[in-house]
């Protein structure tokens, strides 16, 4: 499944805070916050958006400490995403 994670640190061009597009092996949002309630890191796969054609492409696995993330929004659900 896929997610929109928003993460309380500064990104790399100094924002604040800094959002990332993952994806995680769960059927549902509960099974992922499950999964983050039991481990301090994460493993999770990396997607940027194309700047030309709008389309997801990955950059890799990434682990995340579950202590820095703010907000999660599953992807998809919506037409924009």
């Amino acid at each position: 499944m896929r997610f929109l994670i928003t993460m309380n640190m500064a990104s790399y061009s100094g924002n604040m805070v800094h959002q990332i597009n993952a994806e995680y092996p769960v059927d549902t949002l509960e099974e992922f916050v499950d999964a983050l309630a039991t481990n301090d890191f994460i493993i999770v796969e990396e997607f940027y958006k194309d700047r030309i054609d709008g389309e997801y492409y990955s950059r890799g696995r990434v682990v995340l400490n579950h202590r820095y993330i703010g907000k999660i929004k599953v992807m998809g659900q919506y037409k924009e995403d």
